[in-house]
């Protein structure tokens, strides 16, 4: 396909939406020869090299629910971690115990993990993870691994019952500046262990490893991890700190407590200052390296500003604490519970870092708070984040984005609609839709009800679906309930098609 001709167009759609950012987007996510632009919105997560967008087919041929079955499980996930970081060999081992309620069937036979350590993308660097003694309700359990899935086999449980896996698991972290690798001092632990997959009205969720955004899916529940690393070492992390670090020789053990949480990070570096504020009772804290340390009052001013803007308009922030973590990187930011990343390679911009680290912290609402489905509906979370970073800049009535001049390119699409088409552009496409026709479509939304009507609507929507997970379905019928109005037109005005998914 002609860039110049496709581009001009798409560029006619854009000019006058202020979440367009001069980020360098990989040879491979555009056409052929085409090394940089500019598509993707504030907080994007890109990373710096190119992997393969030639994702593979899920790991395992999974069998489908023979009709809809209306469950989301396994319930209640419980995690209980401790693992030792070793800052010479960049290797994490850790032993790992969950507990949850099948509530999915009786004599469930198979439960599957997600290990996104063993993606592609990251064995190029030296990253890899593995699992072995793996036990369920303390008996030696026949197990599997592909790629980035785990499967357990030839099990019977109960249901309703509860069950605890225990298992051992070691992590080469690779070096890279990403979410999940080193680089210097910085040690950035995302994905970083085997995590629960999803069962749904699809079955499990093993999608493959998306590298060009998120693809993330994971239940909300508790987390109890203790780590042990070198007592030089500042940690970042979801979740509250409990007590203070245990003390021996040069290493320290420091234990982390989280709850109502899908996921759990940690940032470490020797070198990090902090800084904190409080708003509405939640502390926030940035965590910044001498070299990133222009940056860390903006930050902190976002942090506390996009918080209490959020809570306002959205539904108040659930949890006591919220670090901002600075780092190398081309990512742009990427979101965790509690915890954000901010990528801060090259000399950015101060009022770049703060809208990033807007856009990041909407992720604790849309994402961390309301849970959805990334690879199937990547809209739920971004185009939301990046509304949320618009309204912080005060710039929604910049968002005025046309959409993808191919109709094909749906705003509810799934990823593997973009990636299918990856050589004509499907990437920057994915990044043009979710993110700035998607924030755009929100707004439109916003402008179609008026403020009091769609804030209002959005708070009961979050009251709604607090915790759990929302689907495209979900979102338009708390809409429409609270506003006592058919927005189906407005929605597939939008290409918004509940098709897409059902």
């Amino acid at each position: 396909m002609n860039w110049k001709r496709w581009m001009k167009p798409l560029v006619q759609g854009v000019a006058a939406s202020s979440l367009l950012i001069g980020l360098a987007l990989p040879a491979s996510a555009a056409e052929p020869g085409q090394k940089e632009r500019s598509l993707e919105g504030n907080g994007a997560y890109v990373p710096a090299e190119s992997p393969s967008v030639a994702l593979p087919e899920k790991p395992f041929q999974l069998q489908k629910p023979s009709k809809k079955e209306g469950v989301l499980g396994p319930a209640k996930p419980s995690y209980v971690m401790d693992v030792k970081y070793n800052s010479t060999t960049h290797k994490v081992k850790g032993k790992l115990e969950v507990t949850f309620k099948n509530n999915i069937k009786n004599n469930l036979s198979e439960l599957y993990f997600n290990l996104w350590g063993n993606a592609e993308t990251f064995e190029e660097n030296g990253g890899s993870m593995d699992v072995s003694k793996i036990k369920v309700n303390g008996k030696k359990a026949n197990y599997e691994v592909n790629e980035t899935a785990l499967h357990i086999q030839d099990l019977s449980l109960e249901k309703n019952k509860k069950t605890t896996v225990t298992m051992n698991f070691n992590v080469s972290l690779p070096e890279q500046q990403d979410r999940f690798g080193w680089y210097g001092d910085t040690v950035s632990m995302g994905n970083w262990f085997p995590i629960l997959s999803v069962y749904d009205d699809e079955g499990w969720n093993v999608d493959p490893y998306y590298p060009y955004g998120e693809a993330f899916y994971s239940l909300s529940g508790k987390y109890d991890v203790t780590v042990t690393t070198d007592k030089e070492q500042v940690i970042a992390a979801t979740g509250e700190e409990v007590g203070k670090p245990v003390m021996k020789g040069n290493q320290a053990t420091h234990r982390y407590k989280a709850k109502d949480v899908r996921d759990f990070a940690m940032e470490m570096n020797p070198n990090y200052r902090v800084i904190s504020s409080k708003v509405n009772g939640t502390k926030v804290n940035v965590y910044y390296s001498s070299e990133h340390a222009k940056y860390a009052a903006s930050l902190l001013e976002s942090g506390v500003d996009s918080l209490a803007l959020f809570s306002e308009k959205f539904g108040k922030y659930p949890w006591p604490e919220l670090d901002i973590v600075t780092m190398e990187g081309w990512f742009g930011g990427m979101e965790y519970p509690q915890l954000v990343m901010i990528s801060l390679a090259g000399d950015r911009p101060l009022d770049w870092a703060k809208s990033v680290n807007a856009h990041e912290i909407g992720h604790q609402w849309f994402y961390g708070i309301i849970g959805n489905n990334e690879y199937d509906e990547p809209w739920l979370d971004e185009s939301f984040a990046s509304f949320a970073a618009a309204l912080y800049d005060g710039e929604l009535d910049e968002l005025d984005v046309a959409p993808h001049p191919d109709e094909d390119y749906h705003l509810s699409s799934q990823i593997a609609d973009f990636t299918a088409r990856a050589d004509e552009g499907g990437i920057n496409a994915y990044y043009y839709m979710i993110y700035n026709y998607g924030s755009s479509t929100i707004n439109d939304l916003r402008q179609e009800l008026g403020d009091e009507a769609f804030y209002d609507a959005m708070q009961r929507y979050f009251k709604q679906q607090k915790f759990g997970i929302s689907t495209t379905r979900d979102f338009i019928s708390s809409m429409e309930k609270s506003t006592d109005r058919d927005l189906m037109p407005f929605f597939r005005d939008h290409r918004v098609y509940l098709s897409d998914q059902e």
